[in-house]
């Protein structure tokens, strides 16, 4: 069975933002019939907005590929064995933005998620293959993971 994650977006934060004012931008100029600048947006706005990495697992032959995928068509990465590592481990995040004003006033915001990741030879978090927004929702991912995969579950230190 083939398991496709997806991890991160390629370009997150403002990236996303500048994805949607070329969008917006091609709209506009695709309504006025200017061609060139409706191509060069749209482009720009489909490559921003559609562009992530991920990982896929193949449970049956156990191998898995990091892989990048851009303008969400175009797949590359390569498959390696599962057999490099020696298990799973669940570890919490914090991601955290922050902006700051010209006046020097900071506002951030953050939030928490949960990432499984293969643990390599020196017993360290290696790869991540799956990401999650709840414990449970991660723990239950990992338990299954380790399961088609034959692996161990390593805790962490917090």
């Amino acid at each position: 069975m083939l398991v496709s994650n997806k991890i991160s977006r390629t370009l997150e934060g403002p990236y996303r933002f500048i994805g949607f004012y070329f969008v917006f931008v091609a709209a506009i100029s695709f309504y006025e019939q200017a061609w060139i600048i409706f191509s060069i947006h749209a482009v720009l706005g489909w490559f921003l907005l559609g562009s992530y990495s991920g990982v896929d697992i193949d449970t049956d032959k156990k191998l898995f590929r990091s892989f990048n995928m851009w303008f969400g068509l175009v797949k590359t990465g390569k498959w390696e064995p599962v057999g490099k590592y020696i298990g799973l481990t669940l570890v919490s995040m914090n991601k955290v933005y922050s902006l700051y004003s010209r006046s020097n006033r900071n506002i951030t915001s953050g939030k928490k998620e949960f990432r499984v990741y293969f643990v390599n030879k020196k017993k360290r978090p290696s790869i991540a293959v799956k990401k999650c927004k709840t414990n449970d929702d991660a723990q239950r991912g990992m338990d299954e993971l380790a399961i088609w995969l034959h692996l161990p579950v390593y805790s962490t230190k917090h």
